[in-house]
């Protein structure tokens, strides 16, 4: 058994190989730790590939026989060649590289962000827009910013807006206007909008500028813009042809296809279709329009201050006052109102009939077979005088009333016929079941003076005295069986009167009286026929 030499030469005891071996691995450990310490968090970073394993010597090393031999030289180089094959220390990594914070960028000014814009859209528009004529600049140093140039201009409306070219007619119309610090129009909005004939429209922040082709612009602005934008219009007006002019009383612009008008705070007013050039020709005698322009198949009208306009294939007329109040609604006129007639009236030819006035009668409308009739009988310069009122109607009788009291009656049997005097006076009552007169004339020359006349389902008889009243039907028939009013019972002198189911019927006559079906009984149920 081999000894160890511990101290500087002094001999000891020897120890055993175990106690030797478990010092020497003791040792080895102490000095790894000291290298780990050295190495600090460099341990943390990632391992270069390890380096091939140096060769070892089969079997164990040799070990000293005893600790003196720990001093020579071949036991410092047996420990360090055992401490190279049991533990490969990792290689020092290289020092992390420290990263070097971003500046924070300089936010650009408005003036810059302009230019940026101003000079960007320049490159493609500087054939348009020209040479420059001076700086950019910014409103108070805000936006918005403008330059401007020989023919136009370049306006940045806010931060990162692309910038709006103003050039050629539409920039000169609108520096007219008093430009981006004018009432009129402001600062633009957008880029102009082009059809391919190059009529341009461009919106700004208080109006449009107009330009079509090479003829100079037009600004639309004020309430005639606020109108134009957001009232659909139908059929459209077009574009403006002129600025608009303004009073103390009103306001007018035309356009392609109309006028606009406005007065004091009232909303405006389109005038257009053929009531436009009769307007525009005749403004003393119409004063201001009060409406729109109305429009429908038969053609357009238009409310004035002193006249309504109608404007038809008939032609363009007028029509106001009394007539134009009663008559507006019923048809259209064929030609403007005439004056001078009898006790001052008036007239007018409608594109169906005439519009009548008198002072003492006021409006009427008569039309058709009627009028045919009534002027072939001297209108209202005749026997009949004016009408005194329009043509009414309960099917299939039309009929109408004139100043002498009398009536002309139409139907689809008889036609127009006339009834006056005493049977006239109660045509209307007994009309229901007699229906139209059948012939104008009545027959006179009967006893004591009496007359009759011929109506679809019977005849009126009058008699001095006794009144006018109808016949009809099986009554008529038994009473002229008897002679009629040349007979035993004279003259009627009372209407039918029926039951309520109509199943019987009873009427008066001067001498007695004709009950036609049941019997109307004591109790009195029974009412005048057709009234």
């Amino acid at each position: 058994m081999g000894h160890v030499m511990v101290g500087s030469g002094r001999r000891t005891k020897s120890a055993p190989f175990k106690y030797t071996l478990k010092r020497y691995v003791a040792v080895v450990a102490c000095a790894l730790s000291v290298a780990l310490v050295g190495t600090g968090s460099a341990l943390a970073a990632p391992l270069p590939s390890p380096a091939p394993s140096p060769s070892v010597t089969s079997g164990p090393p040799a070990i000293p026989d005893s600790a003196a031999a720990l001093s020579t030289p071949a036991a410092t180089a047996a420990t360090t060649a055992l401490a190279t094959t049991t533990t490969t220390p990792a290689p020092t990594p290289a020092p992390t590289a420290t990263r070097t914070p971003t500046p924070t960028p300089t936010p650009l000014s408005p003036l810059q962000l302009a230019e940026r814009e101003i000079t960007h859209a320049y490159s493609g528009l500087s054939n348009e827009l020209g040479a420059p004529t001076g700086a950019t600049t910014c409103l108070n140093g805000n936006f918005p910013c403008w330059k401007t140039f020989t023919s136009g201009g370049l306006y940045v409306p806010a931060a990162y807006y692309q910038a709006i070219s103003v050039i050629g007619e539409t920039y000169i119309t609108w520096n007219k206007n008093g430009g981006m610090f004018g009432e009129a129009a402001g600062f633009p909005t957008d880029w102009p909008a082009c059809d391919e004939d190059l009529n341009c429209q461009q919106p700004f922040q208080r109006g449009t500028v107009y330009v079509r082709g090479a003829e100079q612009g037009v600004l639309l602005t004020g309430r005639f813009w606020s109108y134009y934008r957001q009232t659909t219009l139908s059929p459209p007006l077009g574009w403006p042809v002129d600025k608009a002019t303004c009073s103390d009383a009103f306001c007018t612009q035309q356009f392609e296809d109309g006028l606009l008008y406005s007065r004091g705070a009232d909303g405006p007013s389109v005038v257009r279709g053929g009531v436009l050039p009769y307007f525009l020709a005749n403004q003393t005698k119409l004063g201001l329009p009060y409406a729109d322009t109305a429009c429908s198949d038969a053609g357009c009208r238009q409310k004035f201050d002193r006249a309504t306009v109608y404007a038809s294939p008939a032609g363009t007329f007028t029509m106001a006052g009394a007539i134009g109040a009663f008559g507006s609604w019923r048809a259209w006129p064929a030609a403007d109102e005439q004056c001078g007639l009898t006790g001052g009236g008036c007239t007018q030819a409608m594109t169906y009939g005439r519009m009548y006035w008198a002072p003492v009668v006021g409006p009427s409308y008569i039309r058709g077979g009627i009028q045919t009739i009534w002027s072939s009988m001297g209108g209202e310069r005749g026997a009949l005088g004016y009408p005194l009122s329009s043509e009414e109607c309960q099917e299939p009788i039309c009929y109408q009333r004139f100043q002498s009291g009398a009536y002309l009656a139409w139907s689809a049997t008889t036609g127009t016929q006339l009834t006056a005097g005493a049977i006239g006076a109660k045509f209307l009552r007994y009309m229901p079941y007699l229906g139209a007169p059948r012939v104008s004339a009545e027959q006179c020359g009967l006893r004591a003076g009496g007359c009759y006349q011929q109506f679809a389902n019977g005849k009126m008889y009058w008699a001095p005295g006794l009144g006018a009243w109808p016949v009809r039907g099986g009554i008529e028939i038994q009473w002229r069986s008897r002679g009629a009013e040349n007979g035993s019972l004279g003259y009627p002198i009372s209407p039918e009167y029926c039951r309520w189911d109509k199943s019987g019927c009873l009427q008066n006559f001067e001498r007695g009286s004709i009950s036609w079906g049941r019997g109307l009984g004591s109790d009195g149920g029974y009412a005048p026929a057709g009234y």
